[in-house]
């Protein structure tokens, strides 16, 4: 049911210093025993001040979806994740990133990152994050708005936020465990990303950036389109996004929704 894409961009900033992509993405099905099919995505964006914040972004990733994983294939059901799940999650999390600094000689702080991640299927939905960047979702009664789930989060200072590395990172995350077939359509991105598809004067979603997106991943012929995933890239990198971020990028897009004659004459 579900068609996804997945991009992780280096932004021209990072370019310029010789500096790698800090951001990490991961987007895949589960299909479970009962026959139920499950959305994974995550995304996390390395502090740019931290030395290895690229190693902690793809740690993130990779270990979410690996516990949800294993979580999902022992029988387990979405719903039975909730915030507890989440909190012991981090500290899981913050307990490999140690391990990594010290042995390398640093401190955890090196490894700075945040946290973006969706759990879903067709009777629930779990969001989660710590930090900034977003997680939109269509409404089910009208499929082309957008709104967000959790506003992106700023620290004490502005162009600052919260880590999941941080020793207070459980106290910082937003989650929101919902029933039903929430929606449609769903996109995560970092902050890379955040003033070109978020209105921060009204503070809503900016629809029409995202409408595009989906109506051409809709038309595409399989779960997972190489195609498409270029030409996602592409745009990331192009000069019309550049010219307004030089930071590294993250977007994952997906969608179950199937259109109608009326939806493709629009």
């Amino acid at each position: 049911m579900w068609k996804y894409a997945s991009a992780s961009v280096r932004g021209t900033s990072h370019e310029k210093s010789e500096k790698p992509c800090q951001d990490f993405s991961v987007c895949q099905i589960i299909n479970t025993h009962n026959g139920n099919e499950v959305l994974i995505a995550v995304v996390s964006d390395g502090a740019g001040s931290a030395t290895h914040s690229e190693v902690g972004s793809e740690l993130a990733c990779s270990l979410f979806v690996d516990e949800i994983t294993a979580y999902l294939e022992t029988g387990n059901r979405i719903q039975g994740l909730d915030r507890e799940f989440y909190v012991e999650w981090i500290l899981r999390f913050q307990h490999e990133v140690k391990v990594r600094a010290d042995a390398m000689s640093l401190s955890s702080r090196e490894f700075a990152c945040t946290f973006l991640s969706i759990v879903i299927d067709d009777s629930c939905a779990v969001f989660a994050q710590v930090g900034d960047g977003a997680i939109v979702t269509n409404s089910p009664e009208e499929e082309d708005i957008y709104s967000w789930q959790f506003w992106p989060q700023q620290g004490e200072y502005e162009n600052t936020t919260f880590f999941a590395t941080q020793t207070n990172a459980s106290e910082k995350l937003e989650f929101s465990l919902r029933t039903g077939r929430v929606c449609s359509e769903v996109a995560l991105f970092t902050d890379g990303l955040q003033r070109l598809a978020l209105h921060y004067q009204s503070q809503s979603a900016h629809s029409p950036f995202f409408r595009p997106f989906f109506q051409a991943l809709r038309d595409q012929p399989e779960a997972k389109s190489i195609k498409f995933t270029s030409s996602l890239k592409s745009f990331l990198e192009s000069e019309q996004v550049n010219n307004r971020t030089d930071d590294d990028k993250s977007l994952i897009l997906a969608t179950r929704r199937q259109d109608t004659p009326s939806d493709n004459s629009r």
